[in-house]
């Protein structure tokens, strides 16, 4: 790949990243590695359920899961995209904005689902946060059953 072949590429994606976010932050920073490391740790972890459960076709690697994870990553960047662009209107910045809140919520949602697939991965997971894990599971459980 040439050098200025490479440049354009850093160049198109800093102008988007600027566009859409106002800049590269720390914390869009983490929501992104936590990201990629969510989709790894998922896709590591259903290929270990598939071999573990090889007759149960709810378990392992599925493009069409796959591909919906995708999607909903894709979307949780443009709610940020979103709510940076609301505060630019209400001339928020600043730790009190909503883009800064929506992406503290995705990281937490991020650092939930990690946890998830390190223990679908078999990896030793404290009882305490396995134990939250369930709580918030059960509750938004019960909230999308009192929508219906």
């Amino acid at each position: 790949m040439s050098d200025k072949f490479l440049n354009f590429i850093v160049g198109v994606v800093g102008s988007v990243t600027s566009y859409m976010f106002g800049g590269w932050s720390n914390l869009l920073e983490t929501l992104a590695i936590l990201t990629i490391l969510d989709f790894i740790t998922g896709l590591t972890a259903s290929a270990i359920e598939g071999h573990k459960y090889p007759d149960q076709k709810d378990k392992g690697l599925n493009s069409n899961k796959g591909s919906l994870g995708i999607a909903k990553k894709a979307l949780m960047f443009t709610v940020i995209f979103v709510m940076y662009k609301i505060d630019a209107i209400l001339g928020l910045n600043g730790t009190l904005s909503l883009a800064v809140g929506a992406t503290y919520f995705y990281i937490a949602n991020e650092l939930l689902s990690l946890t998830e697939n390190w223990a679908r991965c078999g990896l030793p997971v404290p009882s305490q946060i396995k134990k939250a894990i369930s709580i918030l599971k059960d509750r938004s459980g019960q909230d999308d059953k009192n929508k219906e």
